[in-house]
């Protein structure tokens, strides 16, 4: 009989064209089924919580797989991070879940994390990690403008425009901005986002930051629905998939 396992993944993003399998291409979702195929001993088709983009990391991506293997949890565990070593990929926890698990679909909410080194002088130890702005930014204008899109929302202005077919309302749970040192970090829980959302979003507060645009101007940049209106893409190499909540916590 097969189980149903959800794993824990971190990894850095930096050398993958995404997640999601591309022909040709390295991914994520190509090491990752080519490790558990070599551990259960069959081909073994994951499905992930969130499809992160090329150049994304994960501290907490969820993914479900079935297997016939009897292995435990513990060694799985083990075993699979020492078969993914050299593709910059972990498995940092395994939990057995009920038969018609997804990691997908049974998500309930996703908690990302964008880093900004903000100081003069860039960091080549951060130079894939963080997202470095030289100019000074305004921690309190940034927070205040955050706010404005807490609840929910139709977010059509901070998404990528050709990923909009299946509507653009979410529920944005929670918004910080908050500095340590010298880098200032945004976290955003929603119940799903959009393509580029959290970048868009990101980008849009770094021009308030930096006096760009007046942190009142986000409530209008929200409701004008206009991708025109709001800020840049901030890059991939900043962006964390952090947390995958579930109603059962994995």
């Amino acid at each position: 009989m097969n189980r149903v396992l959800a794993l824990v993944l971190e990894y850095d993003g930096t050398f993958y064209r995404g997640f999601a399998r591309q022909e040709g291409l390295p991914s994520i979702a190509e090491r990752v089924e080519t490790a558990l195929e070599t551990l259960f001993g069959h081909p073994t088709p994951i499905v992930a919580a969130g499809r992160t983009d090329a150049g994304v990391h994960a501290t907490g991506q969820v993914i479900s797989c079935a297997t016939s293997s009897d292995m435990p949890p513990r060694k799985i565990v083990v075993a699979a991070s020492a078969l993914l070593r050299h593709s910059s990929i972990a498995v940092v926890r395994v939990v057995e879940r009920k038969a018609g698990f997804s990691a997908r679909r049974d998500a309930v909410a996703r908690t990302y994390r964008y880093r900004i080194l903000n100081r003069v002088t860039p960091s080549p130890l951060s130079s894939k990690r963080a997202f470095h702005v030289g100019a000074a930014l305004d921690l309190g204008a940034m927070q205040t403008a955050a706010q404005t899109l807490v609840g929910e929302h139709d977010f059509a202005a901070f998404c990528a425009t050709e990923s909009r077919s299946k509507g653009t309302r979410r529920n944005v749970k929670s918004i910080q901005v908050q500095r340590s040192g010298d880098f200032i970090e945004v976290i955003l829980t929603a119940d799903s986002f959009l393509h580029n959302m959290v970048r868009i979003v990101v980008g849009t507060l770094i021009e308030v930051g930096r006096a760009h645009r007046a942190a009142s101007d986000v409530g209008a940049i929200l409701a004008s629905r206009d991708r025109r209106r709001a800020g840049f893409t901030a890059p991939a190499h900043g962006l964390y998939l952090e947390r995958v909540h579930y109603a059962e916590p994995i």
